[in-house]
């Protein structure tokens, strides 16, 4: 553990209450089409925005139209009037998005754990798939871009987690050898296992599993006590 000279972490749902953020958003935006918000209706948002995001990722869709089809795969199972052109979707979707980006927040002790590992002078590196400008605009509204040392955004980089290169990248902006890093993320495949393909150790965050370990406990498992 000793060897251990940065941590990296993933954005969304490990130090961003991702989650948190766009239940909030959706809950408001699909209230204003009369739907009362219910977890089946929740899960239902969710599950379109985790397929349509690994379309995207996968290269299957353009970014613009993986949001499209969230919009008309809700708006479909609640059998609510269909935009008919791109252009209405877009409008629609830009709704919830003005919505998703009031309610922004960090988890409660991201921004705590951050500041520890910093006195510890370790190196923080964040690796996020997403877009430059959203996950950019994300750091700088919840002020995590003023606790890290860098960041690597999968379409500035040109690598997605769980593609080794992505942590190779990673690594290399922190200046460290990846068994120098440890990874720190809320998805078994995308950031567990890809860092360690990658030569890093690897933890695995569960923030919306109730009793699950935070972040201070696993960040001092893999650094020590902060």
């Amino acid at each position: 553990m000793s060897k251990l000279r940065a941590v990296g972490f993933d954005l969304d749902g490990t130090l961003f209450d991702h989650r948190g953020s766009a239940t909030a958003a959706a809950d408001g935006f699909l209230a204003e089409f009369g739907v009362v918000p219910t977890v089946h209706i929740r899960d239902l948002w969710f599950a379109a925005e985790e397929r349509e995001f690994e379309r995207w990722r996968a290269g299957d869709v353009g970014f613009q139209q993986q949001r499209r089809n969230r919009v008309t795969t809700v708006f479909g199972a609640l059998g609510l009037e269909m935009p008919d052109t791109p252009e209405s979707l877009d409008g629609l979707f830009d709704r919830y998005l003005a919505a998703y980006r009031a309610a922004w927040r960090l988890f409660p002790d991201s921004a705590d754990v951050l500041r520890r590992l910093r006195l510890r002078g370790v190196s923080i590196g964040i690796l996020t798939n997403g877009t430059q400008e959203q996950q950019q605009e994300k750091l700088e509204r919840t002020g995590l871009v003023d606790l890290v040392d860098m960041v690597c955004v999968s379409e500035e980089i040109g690598a997605q987690k769980p593609d080794r290169r992505a942590f190779d990248i990673l690594a290399g902006r922190l200046g460290e050898a990846p068994d120098a890093c440890h990874f720190i993320g809320d998805n078994p495949e995308h950031d567990v296992a890809g860092a360690r393909h990658a030569g890093m150790s690897a933890s695995l965050i569960e923030r919306y599993r109730p009793g699950a370990p935070g972040l201070l406990e696993i960040v001092a498992g893999a650094v020590g006590r902060l």
